[in-house]
């Protein structure tokens, strides 16, 4: 009995931590929409990985020295890792910003699962059922009703909203990124790993803001602007990040892909007070498909893989 309540209270820390970071993760959104006009997108996301990397890297050193064979041998495959979730999936999320909402942004980062799946089959050669086709089919339908802001007829007319287009861009990068991280051998430490994505981030957006600030698009020196970098610089980029890790070592990978569903419901909850965003009728069916073909394809695709292992 005395063994089951700390195991109890293990699991219970686990899934509010789970909590924690999706909050962490939709307030992002909230915050890059926040910082349109104040802060260059390229400039928040280049601060928020260099500075992410300094924060980590007096408890991730000891780990960078003993990993630095590993990350020799296999620089190439970080710095695809370092492009695709720093730069291509979080940073130029910002860009996505200015011309969406971030209720969007939360929803159609949902597909998210689907998209990896879709890439596994791409890159990996890994097979699926027609039910996992299916559920991509479904997931993706979601998607386009929400680009497509409920109106189908825009899709025959190519006439799409330009930061939705984006984040369904930036959706790739983070599903090449979990692909990027599969393909990469055991060996090396979570906080090297994190620490050395970091870095590589960072430089994949310096040449972008040396052009905005050619550009004559600076920072606008205030409250907000600071409020904005050291939010991006502390919470998504390391804490979010490790807690999602964390927890992610206790309760699974499956049982926590489900958390993933709530990010369109934080980021609802805090961009109508707080931004004036509103809730339509695309956002509640683009959300309920992409939902039922991301269970869908995810289901079948595990067992699609137990099947070919055994």
């Amino acid at each position: 009995m005395t063994e089951k309540v700390p195991a109890a209270r293990h699991s219970a820390m686990a899934h509010a931590m789970m909590l924690f970071a999706v909050m962490i993760f939709a307030l992002n959104y909230i915050v890059g929409r926040w910082a349109v006009g104040d802060t260059p997108p390229y400039m928040m996301g280049f601060v928020r990985w260099e500075v992410g990397m300094l924060l980590l890297l007096p408890f991730a050193w000891p780990h960078l020295r003993r990993d630095h064979a590993f990350i020799g041998r296999n620089w190439k495959l970080l710095c695809l890792a370092g492009f695709l979730m720093p730069f291509m999936g979080a940073g130029v999320s910002y860009v996505a910003m200015i011309h969406t909402g971030a209720i969007n942004a939360g929803v159609i980062v949902t597909s998210m699962p689907v998209m990896m799946v879709l890439l596994s089959w791409l890159i990996l050669r890994e097979r699926f059922t027609g039910g996992v086709w299916l559920g991509i089919a479904i997931a993706i339908a979601g998607v386009l009703y929400i680009v497509s802001r409920g109106d189908l007829a825009s899709l025959l007319n190519l006439s799409f909203n330009i930061g939705d287009l984006i984040l369904v861009g930036c959706n790739l990068g983070l599903a090449g990124y979990g692909i990027a991280i599969k393909k990469l051998p055991e060996g090396i430490h979570p906080l090297s790993l994190l620490t050395a994505v970091c870095a590589v981030g960072a430089l994949c957006h310096a040449p972008f803001v040396a052009y905005e600030m050619a550009l004559g698009d600076y920072a606008v020196l205030g409250t907000k602007t600071f409020v904005t970098l050291g939010f991006v610089a502390i919470f998504p980029s390391v804490v979010a990040i490790l807690i999602w890790n964390i927890a992610i070592g206790r309760i699974g990978p499956s049982r926590s892909a489900f958390y993933m569903y709530l990010t369109p419901v934080f980021a609802a909850v805090f961009a109508i007070p707080l931004l004036g965003e509103s809730i339509g009728v695309y956002h509640v069916v683009g959300a309920g498909l992409i939902v039922i073909g991301v269970t869908l394809a995810s289901r079948k695709a595990q067992t699609s893989s137990r099947t070919e292992a055994t």
